[in-house]
């Protein structure tokens, strides 16, 4: 009897550590965190795009994340998003504070939603992401924006 109740328990133990561990995968961030670096050493290596600003997190059902950024008038931006296996497509929004006021400058949607932004002054941006549509069955997933310009030093 002693035996039966210590391999049940065994087994116990080992179904709580397998469960726990599919947890843990499920919403694990290494995805995006390869998806940016593969990213990140393309624009940087192929494109000679210097990376100003990253942005990791995550999104849960249809919520909103922002990202306050000042932008300089010398440089050509290009914002892009990002999502990880669970997320199928993002919305991004950029505004600028204009005169004290948020004003409405452009939106993309996609799987990578990407956004050029030529800024007459320096002026205070907001990137707003959202998620469009999640893999069936999936409510949550993390996104990268990525804010990057042409590399001075490259020229």
């Amino acid at each position: 009897m002693k035996l039966k109740l210590t391999l049940l328990l065994l087994f116990v133990i080992l179904f709580a550590q397998v469960q726990s561990s599919q947890a843990q995968t499920a919403t694990t961030m290494q995805d995006i965190l390869e998806t940016v670096n593969e990213k990140v050493i393309y624009l940087e290596d192929t494109k000679d795009q210097e990376i100003v600003n990253i942005s990791i997190d995550l999104l849960v059902n249809r919520g909103k994340k922002v990202l306050y950024r000042f932008l300089d008038p010398s440089f050509e931006y290009t914002a892009i998003a990002i999502g990880d296996r669970r997320i199928t497509q993002l919305q991004l929004t950029v505004y600028r504070k204009h005169n004290g006021k948020w004003e409405y400058v452009t939106e993309d949607v996609g799987s990578s939603p990407q956004i050029k932004l030529l800024p007459n002054v320096n002026e205070e941006y907001e990137f707003t992401i959202s998620v469009e549509k999640f893999e069936e069955g999936e409510r949550a997933g993390h996104y990268a924006i990525l804010l990057y310009h042409k590399d001075p030093l490259k020229d």
